[in-house]
């Protein structure tokens, strides 16, 4: 890690919920909605998160996830939200098997005019792609649709939770998770890898870690996942000078849900000089943890240098 990287070490990351914040949530409230990637698309806010719907005996699996399609949201003040209506489903995407029922975790990204959004699911042809998940990618002109999705999925991914972030030179990168979570860069039209696969392997080796989502601030490269440390999902972070790492694991965002939400997933931007985090638990469904809701927080840095995290929940 670079010299001037290390005054920077350990910063302190702040998460406060105010009284008014905290009376917005959740913010999708006509249906359960999980995994939310959230994304600054001019001026507004768009909410792309995945869709927990009730399995029955002829849809899914009772008592797992059971998702089938997208939705996006977007807000002017994170208040007032709008629901512009399905995006992508899984019986009119070409590669996909129309009866997984496993639209899991997405991501949407803005690059050269078109919106990318990057979803994971389980193919038809397993002989071509394998058993498990792969990504595929839907394509629009605008950030609410419609979207057009790719024939195929990308070639050479075999995982679920993508994450793309374009660094300030313009190379973009994807991340995602199987076990461990790895990256790779991508070629300039977003479809395909344009190098090695990376596992990010300075994170911690015991416990299931998922839902990468990375981004940049001050020269800092922040790899935030979920990793199951004890009991159920924490949100956590590490930070390094390059978006493939090597990367520290630095300290805790957020801790395990008092409520018991096994899952948590999640996204950080930067909204009118305000940092938010979106992640999602289980508040309409506070007894089946399979059908959960997004919410949304302030989050604040504090770079005083200190070894030490300190973490504030109000």
């Amino acid at each position: 890690m670079k010299k001037e990287l290390q005054q920077y070490l350990l910063p302190v990351l702040l998460l406060l919920f105010s009284a008014n914040a905290k009376s917005q949530n959740p913010i999708v409230r006509n249906q359960f909605s999980a995994d939310p990637s959230a994304r600054v698309f001019g001026d507004r806010v768009y909410v792309y998160p995945s869709h927990d719907i009730m399995a029955t005996k002829d849809k899914g699996r009772i008592g797992w996830f059971c998702m089938e399609d997208y939705h996006v949201f977007s807000s002017a003040n994170l208040t007032d939200w709008t629901d512009h209506g399905m995006i992508v489903q899984q019986n009119k995407v070409p590669w996909v098997r129309p009866d997984s029922y496993s639209m899991w975790a997405p991501d949407c990204i803005y690059r050269n005019g078109k919106y990318y959004f990057y979803f994971p699911t389980s193919p038809k042809d397993t002989i071509t792609y394998g058993r498990g998940f792969t990504i595929g990618v839907a394509i629009a002109d605008k950030p609410e649709g419609p979207y057009t999705p790719e024939a195929t999925p990308i070639k050479g991914i075999r995982g679920i939770d993508p994450n793309v972030f374009i660094d300030k030179d313009g190379q973009a990168y994807i991340y995602w998770s199987a076990g461990n979570i790895y990256g790779a860069k991508l070629k300039e039209n977003m479809l395909e890898l344009d190098s090695d696969v990376k596992t990010l392997g300075e994170l911690p080796t015991k416990g299931l870690k998922e839902g990468p989502y990375l981004f940049e601030r001050n020269g800092i490269y922040y790899l935030t996942y979920p990793h199951v440390e004890n009991k159920i999902e924490r949100l956590e972070y590490a930070i390094g000078d390059n978006p493939l790492g090597p990367f520290k694991v630095t300290g805790v965002i957020m801790d395990e849900s008092p409520t018991g939400c096994w899952t948590n997933h999640h996204s950080l931007i930067q909204f009118k000089n305000q940092w938010y985090l979106f992640y999602h638990d289980r508040d309409y469904s506070p007894n089946f943890d399979k059908a959960r809701s997004v919410r949304a927080d302030s989050l604040f840095f504090n770079d005083d240098g200190k070894n030490e995290i300190i973490i504030s929940l109000r």
